[in-house]
């Protein structure tokens, strides 16, 4: 499954990158803006401060939005469909409250898991991780994508997590040697062009994962059919 995976997920992310480029990216520029204008408030940096709190409130909301866009283009391109920009755009608006309270409920479940033990807790984000999934492909409820993710995991709990980290730990590893150069560069004479690089590293980071997570859920719901 790994392995097929991989191969889905560097074909769908290769072939179809100017349209990730297109549709997803402007989100990460936002977000680069959006740490570009509070990091200029006087006072900002010193301490965790009321602007650092919004700051990054308003980018955790932004990167669930980008989350939306790329699930349903990865969908749309698997599935052969093709929609307007703006429609992508509206549609994931009409989708982001009910997606929002799914990564709420899910971090609040992975941040008790990880209070027990780290173990449990990846447990638990990996029996949660396709919910997302779920309410935007098949726009299913909030109760229903957590319940159906955990459903669509169960007794593979542990293989689903080996999955993950088998294409997250490579990729962060990827991500560090990318950042190590501009980090002693730039980060202390220019942190702005180092954020910069940085949300463009992560783009690529959230695209793939995304896209290999798909292709997850794509073969646990084709094992899941052949059981029964």
């Amino acid at each position: 499954m790994i392995l097929d995976a991989f191969k889905f997920t560097n074909d769908l992310f290769l072939k179809n990158f100017s349209k990730f480029l297109t549709l997803v990216f402007p989100v990460y520029v936002i977000i680069f803006l959006v740490y570009f204008q509070m990091s200029s408030v006087p006072g900002y940096g010193f301490g965790i401060t009321t602007g650092f709190i919004y700051q990054e409130l308003i980018i955790q909301l932004l990167t669930v939005y980008s989350l939306i866009l790329s699930i349903l283009l990865i969908d749309d391109i698997y599935k052969e469909r093709k929609r307007s920009i703006t429609n992508y755009f509206y549609l994931s608006a009409y989708l982001f409250i009910k997606i929002v309270v799914i990564y709420l409920i899910t971090s609040f479940a992975v941040i008790l898991g990880l209070l027990a033990l780290i173990l449990p807790g990846l447990y638990v984000s990996a029996r949660l991780f396709f919910a997302s999934y779920l309410a935007i492909i098949f726009n299913e409820g909030i109760i229903d994508s957590l319940s159906k993710s955990f459903e669509l995991t169960q007794d593979k709990g542990w293989a689903v997590l080996g999955y993950l980290l088998a294409a997250t730990f490579p990729l962060l590893f990827i991500m560090i040697l990318l950042l190590v150069g501009p980090a002693i560069v730039l980060a202390e004479e220019n942190m702005s062009a180092y954020m910069a690089i940085t949300y463009c590293i992560t783009f690529f980071f959230m695209v793939y994962i995304t896209i290999y997570g798909y292709r997850l859920l794509i073969n646990l719901m084709k094992s899941s059919d052949e059981s029964i």
